[in-house]
């Protein structure tokens, strides 16, 4: 099925395709230029701040949009978890299906193992993708893994896979994520160019790629900014400042 899915999808079938429409058509097909940008406007977002500023504008900008971020060592990482879900009362917990290796990285194997919350539930890529959600629905936290910081726009970004699908990050409560700081970046610009870096080198496969500004902000009823409404109530940045 996947070969036959690849064939008619091919460059060939497609230009034959847009060749037919436009015979229909009775019209010469469009030919699209390659993009030249204007300017480097986007190149030049922060540039020059240095880590230290970045982070500082990363924080402000985060918090204007209800997101919090907060920067630990590898070393401190398991107690801030265990005091943060015994702060929000959590109940229930929801982690990616990731290899051990993931949280070895982030010293935090022992805790994926032992977290201390009443139940553990994993993404898990042996379950269907609503078995997964319903998880997710039911999660009082979820604690995932994010690519990159925007310091321009106080935004994370995070990579939808079979570990870590699409309502990993929007159902659960209270949603944290895991950012190395050496993925904190100044622009969205930035964290594409190295995404599409990835994806041309064939280290990158996914469907989707979500940016993610805190939780979701209703201002719809009476004018009265609601935060939360359509997802997790808070978004925690852990910015993890030795990786």
């Amino acid at each position: 099925m996947t070969n036959l899915l690849s064939q008619a999808n091919s460059k060939e079938n497609r230009e034959a395709f847009l060749d037919r429409i436009a015979k229909k058509a009775g019209r010469p097909r469009h030919q699209v230029k390659a993009f030249t940008p204007l300017n480097d406007l986007p190149e030049q977002v922060l540039a020059g701040k240095s880590g230290v500023e970045l982070l500082t504008i990363a924080k402000e900008n985060a918090e204007e949009v209800n997101a919090k971020v907060v920067v630990k060592k590898r070393a401190e990482l398991e107690d801030f978890l265990k005091d943060y879900a015994q702060e929000i009362g959590a109940k229930r917990l929801l982690l990616p299906g990731v290899k051990p290796a993931k949280w070895q990285e982030y010293q935090l194997d022992h805790w994926a193992k032992a977290t201390g919350i009443e139940q553990t539930d994993c993404w898990s890529t042996e379950l269907s993708r609503m078995e997964n959600e319903q998880l997710a629905n039911q999660a009082d936290l979820a604690v995932g893994f994010a690519d990159y910081l925007i310091a321009n726009t106080g935004t994370i970004t995070v990579v939808v896979s079979p570990e870590q699908g699409r309502g990993f990050n929007f159902l659960p409560e209270h949603y944290l994520a895991l950012v190395p700081k050496s993925g904190l970046v100044a622009s969205t610009r930035q964290a594409v160019t190295k995404y599409e870096q990835r994806l041309a080198a064939g280290s990158l496969k996914t469907s989707a790629i979500n940016f993610i500004s805190g939780p979701s902000n209703s201002g719809d009823i009476e004018m009265e900014l609601v935060v939360g409404v359509h997802g997790p109530l808070d978004c925690t940045y852990l910015v993890v400042e030795d990786l």
